[in-house]
């Protein structure tokens, strides 16, 4: 079993795989339901990266090349076509990987789903955090409002996240972008209109990464909007993908 994809076993059938990128520190397991939500024709796999969930037990990546270069090697066993989701961290680990095919000169996915992060050539707006003790990471993670607030209450628990959020957010702040081609793909960017790190502004400029029109939407909530609007933004998806 490709142990970087959750959902691997399901959908045997489907013929486009929607592979999904977390935000820092999360685990691919987490979109394992969205199967249930959407056409057989669409499996969704979770991107399961090294030092969490089943993984937990393997050395985390700080290296984005490294990590990218797995994750496309690991694509080559995903049947049929794909498309990648990202939300926040995980929609720079799409892009990359989706600018690595390309320069291995292997098929493209067929639509980048964006969510939550200003597009890759923008300075960083992101404070620097993930070097942060743990107590005022912790508030700032309460800010993002994405962990669970009994998780982050319990201290023996956080030991458990901590490392792997603080790993991927520093990958996150540390990017420094390389100017290449815009990507011979359709991009539907999304956030919420609350979002404190990402504007409308700064999702528009993905525009600058695509030779297709962009795609924008808002919606309710803040930066984890998505995990109340996943009905909507799934059903945006897969009319998407149909057409492919």
């Amino acid at each position: 079993m490709n142990p970087w994809f959750s959902g691997m076993e399901l959908k045997p059938s489907a013929k486009v795989s929607l592979v999904c990128f977390g935000s820092a520190g999360s685990g691919g397991t987490q979109f394992r339901a969205w199967n249930r939500l959407t056409p057989d024709w669409l499996r969704v796999l979770g991107a399961q990266l090294p030092g969490r969930e089943v993984r937990h037990r393997e050395t985390m990546l700080r290296d984005l090349e490294a990590m990218v270069g797995q994750i496309v090697s690991a694509l080559r066993e995903v049947p049929g076509r794909i498309a990648f989701f990202g939300h926040s961290f995980g929609a720079l680990l799409a892009f990359e990987a989706t600018r690595r095919l390309r320069a291995e000169g292997r098929e493209l996915p067929c639509w980048l789903f964006v969510a939550s992060r200003a597009a890759p050539h923008l300075p960083h707006a992101y404070r620097k955090t993930y070097h942060l003790p743990d107590q005022e990471f912790i508030e700032v993670l309460r800010q993002y409002g994405g962990t669970d607030s009994r998780i982050l209450d319990e201290t023996h628990q956080l030991q458990f996240f901590l490392p792997a959020i603080r790993a991927d957010l520093e990958i996150n702040t540390e990017y420094v972008h390389k100017r290449s081609t815009r990507l011979p793909v359709p991009i539907t960017a999304v956030r919420g209109l609350d979002d404190p790190v990402c504007s409308r502004a700064e999702l528009q400029a993905w525009d600058e990464m695509t030779t297709a029109p962009l795609e924008l939407h808002e919606w309710e909530g803040a930066h984890f909007f998505y995990k109340e609007s996943q009905h909507r933004l799934l059903a945006t998806v897969f009319s998407r993908l149909e057409m492919m």
